[in-house]
């Protein structure tokens, strides 16, 4: 758990790195009662996605940073909020990077915000850093 002596502005998280395979986007499906077919049919994704083929859950991709950034914070309490801008589609068999930057301090809350990201190794900002971010409660 960061301590606020050991905080500062545009220090960075540690990341994650995860390849979404089918695997996952349909443990993902089945936890999450989210059952679109655009997650693992190949068929109706080749007439509905962005890509032409089957792509990952943003909540997916928001869990992940998530887990970045309850990892980074020493627990689940300590994450007071979290909001994500899903940028692009990430397709099926991606490897993805979360992390998120200190962007701001509060000393008298004693929290700090983090601008959050994801992204696949192709460059393809999945969540916008630029419009999500994370406000934790630091010791």
């Amino acid at each position: 758990m960061p301590s606020w002596d050991e905080v500062e502005v545009g220090q960075r998280i540690p990341t994650d790195r995860e390849t979404l395979d089918q695997a996952h986007l349909i443990a993902y499906a089945a936890a999450s009662g989210d059952l679109n077919p655009l997650h693992w049919d190949p068929d109706v994704a080749a007439e509905v996605s962005p890509t032409g083929g089957i792509i990952a859950h943003g909540m997916l991709n928001m869990g992940n940073v998530s887990r970045a950034v309850t990892r980074w914070a020493g627990g689940p309490e300590r994450v007071l909020s979290l909001a994500a801008t899903f940028k692009a589609p990430c397709p099926v068999g991606s490897t993805v990077t979360y992390g998120g930057e200190v962007v701001e301090l509060d000393e008298h809350a004693r929290t700090a915000t983090l601008a959050v990201w994801a992204e696949t190794e192709d460059g393809a900002k999945v969540v916008d850093r630029r419009s999500s971010r994370a406000v934790v409660q630091l010791g």
